[in-house]
């Protein structure tokens, strides 16, 4: 319901209160004989105010920082075929960060298809919503493995065939995913670790670091939307932009 809406139903609301409590006869509230409107008209008024402050804040809290509900599990959407998919799109031995970005691949027709069923069955059109439903799947889906000692990039849909990664995987996943939905991000490096963010001007700006960017850690689950472990917070970081 629009806030306009919201005012003129509170208007009729007080309208229909004043002609309850005016005596048969009259158009409005009486005033005193000194002058002074009646208090029961300004009580009447602070308490459509707060009634119209109750619905309207709600609402668009709602509207700017949508929370996903129902955010389906590895079943439910894991790819047709998948095994062989994890076959045909290897992964990289011994990669280095510029090889993040060859398995970046957001339009392939099963990654495209697996980010929109995320995104549907958690969100109406919002892309902040959509973000938080596809970190929270590959953060509540998918486990953490420690890195192997060559340094194995995994690709998206091997990460997704075996269930888990080290953070170059599930970092990897989760980039493809969100920039399947239309959402830009750029991979944080930190030493012996990294992460993804992402930029959505709408977002609210208690997700922001200083320059806009939203921090998404997939492999700490106590890690909200927004968040990374505090060990991390004030490590130098490298970018490296898709």
């Amino acid at each position: 319901m629009e806030e306009e809406e919201l005012i003129k139903e509170a208007e009729q609301a007080l309208r229909e209160l004043e002609k309850k409590h005016t005596r048969p006869g009259t158009e409005k509230i009486k005033k005193r004989e000194n002058g002074r409107p009646n208090p029961f008209a300004y009580l009447l008024v602070l308490v459509l105010l707060l009634l119209i402050i109750m619905m309207v804040v709600p609402y668009y809290g709602i509207k700017i920082d949508p929370v996903p509900k129902d955010v389906p599990t590895l079943a439910e959407v894991m790819p047709y075929g998948i095994s062989i998919l994890a076959n045909d799109t290897a992964g990289i031995p011994g990669g280095s960060r510029a090889d993040f970005l060859r398995l970046i691949m957001p339009s392939h027709q099963s990654v495209r298809n697996m980010a929109a069923r995320i995104a549907t069955a958690s969100c109406r059109e919002s892309d902040v919503c959509y973000a938080k439903a596809i970190f929270y799947f590959v953060r509540d889906n998918l486990h953490y493995v420690g890195d192997p000692p060559n340094n194995y990039l995994e690709s998206p849909f091997e990460t997704l065939y075996s269930g888990g990664a080290d953070c170059d995987g599930l970092a990897i996943l989760l980039a493809n995913l969100e920039m399947a939905v239309g959402i830009p991000i750029r991979f944080a490096f930190i030493p012996d670790h990294v992460y993804v963010q992402v930029k959505i001007d709408d977002a609210p700006k208690k997700y922001k670091e200083e320059d806009g960017w939203i921090s998404l850690d997939p492999t700490c689950n106590d890690c909200e939307f927004g968040e990374v472990p505090y060990s991390t917070l004030n490590k130098r970081k490298e970018f490296l932009y898709t």
